[in-house]
């Protein structure tokens, strides 16, 4: 330690006041620096910084794991660990020296303040609360403070559900980091992860998708406290303790100021805050944090760094000298020292002990770091091996032995934490290949581990982000979200996209998810439902303004009977049809839809509900108008029933009226579009396919029948079908259609042949024949019971043809029907017989004989 602190400079504030920007100015003032920092991460950011100012070859790098350099360098980035103690440089600039407070590397920090200077200049840089300890050990010290550029405010208790944007969350172990981070994944779509145990490359790749605002929340544990520039608006703690390697314990005031003050950049003010379930903090810790006045440090860690080799008690002896200083704390149990007592305790290594070179190798054995954070016996067997390998080899690392063991972490296969073990693995060979002689070919070493713990680092980042962020929620993160749903949502035929893959499909005033569809977080699912919700407003809109004969019943021959009977916009499903009070009058409802307002689905329910309306008014025309008040009373009561009957009434209950109804009441029905045939009234207009199927659908909405079937009706306009579906007789007469025996014929065609069939009774019994059996498109088993149908009798003669007739049970039909099953008896009597008249049924028989 010098006595001259003459040309000593401490600037000292909390965070964002611009220290290390005012040191990084201050060193380019010089000719020469160094420039120590407490992470790998910063030395390597304000290096880069640097090669940018002044050019890659005057710039060096140095870090345990990393060494850059180049022979010209003047200019020296490095870790507080790494800071190199032989080279004479103009300035020294020393990071975050409240750092000798910590219990684990304090010591280091207090050795840098003691024992590194420059030719002109040495800076430390840190909070205000190490200022005391600084004027106790250099009394002429220039202290330069600096004060926040941006206020710090104290939120209220927050879930994380409710965090803004642009905000940090902290946790202390790692399973909380991820558990966060899966939480935010869930209801923010995504969030980078910091921790102290990542790889540099894999930080800054984490980083940097939040600088970029692929997501706008970060998860970290207090890694981010040291320096880490990000641009973030919110703190919030997930908890108000941590494990210091030795116990839980309440994080100080000061600790938590250093986190919470990286909310807010330059003069952006910012906030902190923490979850419920992180417990309470105390109102005048919240005013230190807000005000950054904190106790403070009233003692620091220091250990003797003029370590005697000449032999093991005495190198233990100058490990346990004190200090003179009553403001130092004799550093006891450094990891180092801890290895070192556990190898020596070795009698394998022991005995190998036998120079100061051989004590002096395994103290630098012993500062390895556990990468891995093992704290066991297999980093101690390590370091064993490690140091017999060395001493049995003349000091070198044979390669093939190296080979093998980097050969099994070369494997960029596993999980989260599987990567993250290999990285800690490979970076234990990255330390020894840059901080050693061991290996006869080191650059290379140094090349093929620094290599692998790229790649590894680049797989981590990749598995990170695919686990904890979901892509497509950055169409709906900053400034732009919602401003255009089509941007963010692409519409191909009514398919929903979303960043190349297919979410969904619209249909009608819903969106069906895909089956098949990737994880998506809550995030984006909720602003996806937000943009399709702004999609169907519109579509609900154009809906409203189309014309009525774009709304119909779709396929009607395609609708089950027990199904819902559904109403189509186009081809989409709109609304679905409800039995009403009465047949004519179904109740049309808009279908459930979780985009559509209470007051969209009643608008879309009374345009549906005008429509149906208006298709009775039409397609039952006119059946369904009102009826002239000149109508007589029997006119009256055969149009009702029609109407009541889908325009199809039997004539048999109006037998008596029709005998003594006049000429002109029949005109009258007639206009009405009534026909009056010999079995039935019916309605010409109602038989035709849009009116047919408009009359079943009615039947199937009012009397909603549990059968599985589709509707059976006739297809391309055909007037006859089979159908093996057990139909009620009044759905067939709804349609205008009569089924006997799964044989289904249209009334005005059956008709037709009773009429044909009544033309030739005139003339006697009659054979079936093509003329009766062509315009039913029946064959002669049909025909058969269309006729019993109409009260006809048969016989089935030669080549299985049918003769039919009406039995009034005469003596002359008797005598038909004895010489028809008699044919010897008929051919006997031939020869006496008289001539018979060709149009008489004997005509007949004797044809047939």
């Amino acid at each position: 330690m010098q006595d001259d602190d003459d040309n000593l400079l401490a600037i000292l504030g909390p965070t964002n006041t611009g220290k290390t920007y005012t040191a990084f100015e201050k060193l380019f003032s010089y000719s020469s620096g160094i420039f120590g920092f407490p992470l790998r991460l910063l030395a390597r950011e304000n290096y880069d910084k640097a090669v940018k100012r002044v050019g890659l070859s005057n710039v060096a790098l140095i870090t345990g794991e990393e060494k850059i350099i180049p022979k010209e360098a003047n200019y020296f980035f490095c870790t507080v660990e790494s800071m190199p103690k032989n080279i004479a440089v103009d300035c020294v600039i020393v990071d975050e020296i409240q750092l000798a407070a910590d219990y684990e590397r304090g010591h280091i920090f207090t050795d840098r303040i003691l024992n590194l200077r420059g030719n002109f200049q040495t800076i430390f840089l840190g909070s205000l609360n190490i200022e005391n300890i600084l004027k106790k050990i250099y009394p002429n010290i220039t202290i330069n403070k600096k004060n926040r550029f941006s206020k710090l405010t104290f939120l209220r208790k927050q879930n994380l559900s409710k965090l803004e944007p642009r905000s940090a969350i902290i946790a202390f172990n790692i399973n909380k980091v991820y558990e966060i981070a899966e939480n935010i994944r869930a209801h923010k779509g995504g969030t980078a992860v910091v921790l102290g145990s990542l790889s540099p490359r894999t930080r800054n790749a984490q980083v940097e998708v939040y600088e970029n605002k692929n997501v706008d929340y970060l998860v970290a544990t207090d890694a981010i406290g040291m320096g880490l520039n990000l641009n973030i608006n919110h703190i919030s703690f997930s908890s108000l303790e941590k494990f210091d390697g030795r116990y839980n314990r309440n994080l100080a005031p000061h600790e938590l100021g250093q986190i919470a003050g990286r909310a807010g950049r330059y003069k952006q003010d910012g906030t902190f805050s923490y979850t419920k379930e992180a417990g309470n903090l105390d109102p005048l810790i919240i005013q230190q944090i807000e005000t950054h006045n904190f106790e403070n440090i009233q003692k620091i860690y220091w250990r003797n760094s003029n370590l005697d080799f000449s032999s093991i008690e005495k190198l233990l002896s100058s490990l346990k000298k004190y200090p003179v200083r009553n403001y130092f704390i004799h550093k006891k149990n450094a990891l180092d020292e801890v290895n070192f007592r556990n190898l020596i305790n070795d009698n394998e290594i022991r005995t190998c002990i036998n120079t100061e070179k051989k004590l002096k190798l395994l103290w630098d054995i012993s500062q390895i770091p556990d990468f891995e954070k093992l704290f066991n016996d297999n980093y101690l067997l390590l370091l064993k091996e490690i140091f017999l390998i060395l001493i049995q080899n003349n000091y070198n690392i044979p390669e093939e032995w190296i080979d093998r063991k980097i050969s099994r972490i070369n494997n960029f296969g596993g999980a989260i934490p599987e990567l993250s073990i290999k990285i800690s693995q490979i970076r234990t060979w990255t330390y020894i290949s840059n901080n050693h002689n061991w290996l006869k070919d080191k650059y290379y070493w140094k090349e093929k581990t620094h290599q692998i713990e790229n790649e590894l680092s680049d797989q981590l980042h990749d598995s990170l982000t695919k686990k904890f962020i979901d892509y497509s929620s950055k169409f709906f993160i900053g400034h732009q979200k919602l401003k255009n749903s089509q941007g963010m949502v692409e519409k191909n035929n009514n398919e929903i996209f979303l960043d190349n893959y297919k979410y969904g499909i619209l249909r009608g005033f819903d969106l069906f998810e895909d089956k098949k569809i990737f994880s998506q977080s809550l995030f984006s699912i909720s602003n996806i439902k937000k943009s399709v919700r702004i999609m169907i407003e519109e579509k609900v809109n154009n809906f409203l303004n189309a014309p009525m004969d774009s709304i119909s019943f779709g396929e009607v021959s395609k609708t089950k009977i027990n199904d819902d009977t559904f109403i189509y916009w186009g081809d989409e499903p709109v609304g679905k049809l409800k039995k009403g009070r009465s047949i004519y009058k179904p109740v049309v409802e808009a279908l459930n839809s979780e985009y559509l307002s209470s007051e969209n689905k009643l608008l879309i329910s009374a345009k549906l509900q005008k429509w149906i309306d208006n298709e009775v008014n039409v397609i039952l025309h006119p059946l369904s108008k009102n009826l002239d008040e000149d109508l007589n009373s029997e006119i009256r009561a055969i149009v009702f029933n029609c109407v009541e009957n889908f325009g199809n009434y039997p004539i048999e209950k109006f037998k008596s009226s029709l005998k003594t109804l006049s000429q002109n009441s029949k005109t009258q029905l007639s206009k009405l579009g009534i026909r009056i045939g010999a079995k039935f009234f019916f309605t010409p207009n109602l038989l035709k396919k849009r009116p047919l199927e408009f009359c079943a659908i009615l039947w199937k909405t009012f009397y909603q029948k549990d059968i599985d079937e589709y509707l059976p009706l006739p297809s391309n306009g055909r007037v006859s079908f089979t159908s093996d579906i057990k139909m009620p007789d009044n759905y067939w007469q709804s349609i205008g259609y009569i089924s006997i025996k799964n044989f289904v014929f249209r009334i005005d065609v059956f008709e037709k042949i009773f009429f044909l069939a009544r033309q030739k009774l005139k003339n006697g019994p009659f054979l079936e024949s093509s003329d009766l059996m062509n315009p039913v498109g029946c064959n002669s088993e049909q025909l058969k019971d269309i006729m019993v149908f109409c009260e006809y009798n048969y016989l089935t003669i030669s080549d299985n043809k049918n003769l039919f007739f009406i039995n009034k049970n005469n003596k002359e039909t008797k005598k038909i029907v004895k010489k028809v099953k008699n044919k010897k008896i008929i051919k006997k009597n031939t020869k006496n017989k008289t001539a018979i008249d060709p149009n008489s049924p004997f005509a007949v028989l004797e044809k047939l004989l």
